[in-house]
């Protein structure tokens, strides 16, 4: 397509990155261009909620699109280790959640509709006609369940720590304020 701008990016993972030892990491993060306006940063907190919910913890890899105007989005291609065990869970998937400690709003009131049983149902249904039906073993779908449950959890900790104004992001919200 004309005027099209496709990007690849690699995260390139050392021994330790620097996530996993800095807390404050998020603070240099949203201060790095293309982090620092528009939702990207957004973007990669709702994909690693995702993959947090599905178990998927090598999302080493993403592609962003950009229109004329300079609107992007990202590109997900990678879910291949998602629902593998259902008793491990990976905490530091949700790393740009909890050191960030900013969610969409739409994101959370999504996450909100999806407790009592509702992502195990609507995941079980998605899943129904499935000619390996079915995809998802009881284990699995209860790991996603209790995963939403964490989720919801650490947001809580947030909202706690920095008050709902600061961690609520409305979705059309430049993050210049953050």
């Amino acid at each position: 397509m004309p005027g099209t701008v496709l990007h690849s990016v690699t995260l390139v993972v050392p021994l330790a990155s620097r996530w996993e030892y800095d807390e404050s990491y998020c603070d240099a993060v949203k201060k790095t261009s293309p982090y620092d306006s528009g939702p990207r940063l957004l973007d990669i907190i709702d994909t690693a909620i995702f993959d947090y919910l599905i178990g998927n913890a090598d999302r080493h890899h993403y592609e962003s699109f950009q229109d004329d105007e300079g609107a992007s989005m990202l590109i997900l291609l990678d879910n291949a280790k998602s629902f593998g065990n259902p008793s491990l869970d990976e905490r530091s998937i949700l790393a740009p959640l909890y050191q960030c400690c900013i969610i969409r709003v739409s994101t959370w009131n999504r996450l909100n509709s999806l407790k009592n049983g509702v992502l195990k149902s609507a995941l079980k249904s998605a899943t129904a006609h499935d000619p390996i039906a079915p995809v998802l073993s009881e284990p699995h779908l209860d790991a996603a369940e209790q995963r939403l449950l964490s989720v919801l959890a650490t947001v809580k900790q947030c909202t706690d720590q920095f008050g709902p104004d600061s961690v609520l992001v409305e979705d059309r919200m430049p993050l210049s304020h953050l």
